[in-house]
């Protein structure tokens, strides 16, 4: 999170290609509207081809599910399947190909975490049978068929815009919000705009014509997550750079009108999420003396306009970003806080205000508070999956005023993993490729390549 610095070539001697998975299945191209499949982490094994052999897809066990991770690498997107046990650990499966770009770099410490700077870059279809996802570098949108352990590419389409960077669904419905370039994207550089599309039956994404809007911030918006209402009625979108707060009305045929305006109660609003039919809660990177992160809760009139329940509460930790509903407690939502590399919950009462759950906001810290991300929770309710940097952004980051030389960093990502308890707590659980190596000491340009989740990988889905 926090400012963008300029993107650089690749240093001589640099590999973009941070896959580190030397096993890249192709996602098959069966209904591929655009372009075919090339590069590391995106392309066909070597000698080209398919498997002649592949592997059946396994059926998952009573209880257990897959963990899915978006790599949002600019040499080829790609998702990587985790099998979830019982008892909610991890192990590393196929990795598979969407057909796009992403524009995840290793080499770039903005662009080696988080560089959408979005929620909902990957997410599942309300049947789960499909996962969508934005090629951000390629300017697609891709769905892919969840077939087990294994995933294959039904279609590829472009995105409507410049930089697809958050997805929603409701139905067989699918919009997109493109941020037009990287911040601070001025004029005369695309619009930020949101377009639509039809899920088909098999999966088939279709343009939906007519459905292509500008956001009211224009180039410099800097979306960060484009969400339906729970009814389907209206869309969300929250642009980060010009805090406002979108509201498109969706009619009979799926099409938007025109954005309805409402000015963010907090500086910097990320993501968007429901509670109930008609209460959003929206986070608010640096909504607190433009230090901590805060959260404000909404009510959403028919009409698209917007009234503050609670204002900019102060979760006590730095850029409250990510969040995730509790499924067993649906008045529990927790919050990932990327500089602190923290969890936070918040607690919702019947009238849709919030008050911090527990009462500091604190509920775990992630190994060596290395900076937290996208967050999932599984289907049942019983497992909350973070994916994570490899180090503490507040600290390592030379750009930010709290950095501190000579910071220990690692540009492997990892998965943290969580059992929810029955009271909302948090028990940490083994993850996957938390334990680093034997760190490095952070630098802007050429950062040294470990295992791992490849850097800059965004997007995350649990069932």
């Amino acid at each position: 999170m926090g400012n963008v610095i300029p993107q650089e070539s690749a240093p001589q001697g640099a590999n973009p290609d941070t896959s580190q998975d030397p096993t890249v299945t192709p996602a098959g191209n069966a209904g591929t509207t655009a372009g075919t499949t090339a590069g590391p982490q995106g392309g066909t094994p070597p000698g080209g081809g398919t498997d002649p052999t592949p592997t059946p897809p396994s059926t998952p066990t009573p209880g257990s599910g897959f963990v899915y991770v978006m790599s949002n690498q600019e040499t080829g997107n790609s998702v990587t399947v985790f099998n979830r046990s019982v008892y909610g650990d991890l192990t590393r499966g196929g990795t598979f190909v969407t057909g796009g770009l992403g524009v995840g770099k290793s080499y770039d410490l903005e662009a080696a975490s988080d560089p959408m700077v979005s929620q909902g870059s990957l997410i599942a279809s309300p049947d789960q049978r499909f996962l969508l996802a934005v090629d951000a570098g390629s300017n697609e949108v891709s769905s892919l068929a969840i077939e087990g352990d294994q995933l294959r590419l039904v279609t590829r389409v472009p995105s409507g815009g410049v930089r697809p960077v958050s997805l929603t669904v409701h139905g067989d419905l699918v919009y997109v919000v493109n941020a037009g370039g990287l911040p601070p994207n001025t004029p005369p550089n695309p619009d930020a705009v949101i377009a639509g599309f039809t899920l088909g039956e098999d999966g088939t994404l279709t343009p939906l014509e007519g459905s292509v809007k500008p956001l009211l911030g224009g180039p410099a918006a800097g979306p960060s997550q484009i969400a339906f209402t729970p009814d389907g009625t209206q869309l969300i979108v929250t642009e980060r750079q010009t805090n406002i707060i979108d509201v498109f009305l969706i009619d009979g045929c799926g099409l938007p009108g025109d954005p309805v305006r409402n000015e963010s109660n907090g500086p910097a609003p990320f993501t968007a999420s429901f509670q109930g039919e008609d209460v959003l809660l929206v986070t608010e990177i640096i909504g607190v003396n433009f230090t901590y992160g805060s959260l404000s809760t909404y009510r959403l009139s028919p009409d698209g306009k917007l009234t503050v329940i609670s204002g900019s509460v102060n979760t006590t930790e730095r850029t409250a970003c990510w969040t995730a509903d509790s499924v067993l407690d649906p008045s529990i939502t927790y919050i990932a806080n990327n500089q602190s590399g923290t969890v936070s919950g918040c607690r919702f009462a019947e009238d849709g205000s919030i008050t911090m759950f527990p009462e500091d906001g604190h509920l775990v810290t992630a190994r060596d508070q290395h900076a937290t991300q996208d967050m999932a929770i599984t289907n049942d309710g019983r497992f909350l999956y973070v994916l994570t940097a490899g180090y503490d952004e507040k600290i390592v980051d030379p750009r930010l005023p709290t950095y501190v030389e000579g910071s220990p960093y690692s540009n492997r990502m990892s998965i943290s993993a969580y059992r929810i308890e029955a009271n909302g707590s948090l028990t940490a659980l083994t993850g996957y490729a938390v334990a680093d190596e034997p760190p490095t000491v952070a630098s802007v340009g050429l950062l040294e390549l470990q295992t791992g989740i490849a850097p800059g990988s965004e997007g995350l889905v649990a069932i």
